[in-house]
């Protein structure tokens, strides 16, 4: 199935930033890994995300990009190796202690400046919003998007895909690529393995696992870099084993090429319910022209495997393809191909 956008498109099929809620839900391990005994990264050497010099007139000054929008730096967390993101919030360290994390004490907002509820609530499509007269086309938020919900809450999701070129123009623009699990009933948090370029001030590629946004933090496993070329493989899976309550979630995104891995572990569902599934993502900030996407002018994500709670493979998704654009994006290369297994996104 595929396509095409070729000019002003449609809104996100759920909020900007759509979070989530679980019940009670069981759900199975995908992946295994020995955590114990990673010591923890000092809190100075926490590269941390990047400013957002084109944010729209309603993000107030100083505020960074994350995956799920503009937030206030003080309340964009890094979880570092051999930590864990527990589920009052806290980050508990290899040696056991907790440092605290109070709630955000600042509104986040998500694409075009508009303010995020980050309530729990379910929220409608975001509306499309007039370009001001003279103003650059610009692109914030959600791109494009392959899509799947069913009733039944699934057990992880895992897909593999390239790191592209780097943008051929630089102007402190931010490109995100991922798959991931939400909550569709009750948006409050997102699980997502994510591939970024220019997410720490780097003006490079890494990776890194996210958990957003539960009292209203943004919290992100040390980035690892990487390179164009590199395969990346992002998992998210339940921690404990499949037929039991799953409270907790491992998200890790893995270079197959280098050997580098960021993730998160046993990180909280914070209550959440994950019953709504992305094959890929493409999410971007700050882009006002089509040299300023991957130079490739494309994303291909493949060996896409969606799990029930029984730790089964779903045969035959119901993937769907969505374009997410703004009025106010450039006019480009628009489109998403969906397959099974697989969904390649183009710009």
């Amino acid at each position: 199935m595929q396509i095409r956008y070729l000019g002003a498109a449609t809104a996100r099929i759920g909020a900007v930033a759509a979070f989530f809620m679980l019940v009670a839900s069981l759900c199975g391990t995908m992946f295994t890994r020995a955590w114990a005994g990673e010591p923890s990264a000092p809190l100075a050497a926490r590269p941390t995300p990047t400013l957002a010099l084109h944010a729209p007139a309603g993000v107030p000054k100083g505020y960074v990009v994350t995956p799920f929008g503009f937030f206030h730096p003080s309340c964009v967390h890094a979880v570092g190796r051999g930590e864990v993101l527990l589920s009052d919030g806290r980050i508990e360290r290899a040696d056991g202690t907790a440092l605290p994390v109070r709630a955000c004490a600042y509104p986040a907002y998500a694409a075009k400046g508009a303010r995020l509820a980050l309530t729990g609530s379910k929220q409608g499509p975001a509306l499309s919003v007039p370009v001001p007269a003279g103003a650059l086309p610009t692109a914030d938020g959600w791109l494009e998007a392959s899509w799947f919900n069913e009733k039944a809450p699934f057990g992880g999701i895992s897909a593999n895909w390239l790191v592209p070129s780097a943008p051929s123009s630089d102007v402190g623009q931010v490109l995100y690529y991922f798959p991931g699990l939400e909550d569709y009933e009750n948006v409050v948090t997102i699980l997502q393995p994510v591939l970024g370029w220019n997410g720490f001030n780097d003006r490079a590629w890494t990776i890194s696992s996210w958990n957003c946004c539960t009292s209203g933090n943004a919290n992100y496993s040390s980035p690892e870099p990487v390179a164009t070329g590199d395969t990346i493989a992002g998992t998210v899976s339940g921690a404990w084993a499949a037929g039991t309550v799953c409270s907790t979630w491992n998200i890790a995104t893995v270079d197959k090429t280098n050997g580098r891995q960021s993730a998160l572990k046993q990180t909280s569902s914070f209550g959440q319910t994950f019953d709504w599934a992305f094959a890929g993502v493409v999410e971007v900030y700050g882009v006002s022209a089509c040299d300023q996407y991957s130079r490739n002018g494309f994303v291909d994500f493949t060996a896409v495997s969606l799990l029930d709670v029984r730790d089964q493979r779903i045969g035959r998704p119901g993937w769907q393809a969505s374009g997410l654009l703004q009025d106010s994006a450039p006019a480009c290369n628009y489109g998403v191909t969906i397959a099974p297994a697989s969904a390649s996104l183009t710009f």
